[in-house]
């Protein structure tokens, strides 16, 4: 019986481990893209995104219109792979029944 629990932990620990490793980086998908192009992951809302883009391009390229206020996009640049992710923005002062401004600044 032990030994059916002890099988059963390290399934589910291998189970876990390899579920973070593959949303959290793309290094190990270098593989998966072809030529002059890097592999681009983007974590959302705890959901995994996926796309190949050209090297020469920035990694926030890809994703700038992905995520939405107070979220802001973030990216590692790996030189070989990119990791980017829409992260809570830090620092946000409002005052007591304030709503922040989403309007932008009119063009002179």
């Amino acid at each position: 019986m032990a030994q059916k629990h002890l099988f059963m932990s390290v399934i589910l620990i291998v189970i876990v481990i390899s579920r973070i490793s593959g949303y959290r980086t793309c290094r190990g998908r270098v593989g998966d893209c072809l030529g002059d192009s890097r592999p681009n992951c983007l974590e959302k809302g705890g959901q995994p995104y996926f796309q190949c883009t050209p090297k020469q391009q920035r990694c926030e390229d890809a994703w700038l219109f992905t995520c939405s206020y107070p979220n802001r996009l973030t990216c590692h640049d790996g030189k070989t792979y990119c990791d980017c992710f829409c992260l809570l923005q830090q620092g946000i002062k409002q005052g007591p029944g304030e709503k922040p401004n989403l309007r932008r600044p009119r063009a002179g």
